[in-house]
């Protein structure tokens, strides 16, 4: 799960959505164990079934499109 660390007053923190704290039965107050990595950030790749989706979407959908565009 990808989290953004937030400032809370002079300090840091990582929030847990309550659906995660449901699952493990967590409490406020309780310890965690917690793994933290960076985020690497990555180049999307663009393979030929994207293109060829995309040319197809656009086939499929030019009218709208255009009239998109033109507004």
């Amino acid at each position: 799960m990808i989290q953004k660390i937030i400032r809370v007053g002079n300090s840091v923190a990582v929030t847990i959505p309550k659906k995660i704290l449901e699952e493990k039965n967590l409490k406020v107050g309780q310890q965690a164990d917690v793994d933290i990595q960076p985020v690497k950030k990555t180049k999307a790749k663009i393979t030929p079934e994207f293109i060829e989706w995309v040319d197809k979407y656009i086939e499929n959908n030019r009218p709208a499109l255009e009239e998109l565009a033109n507004k």
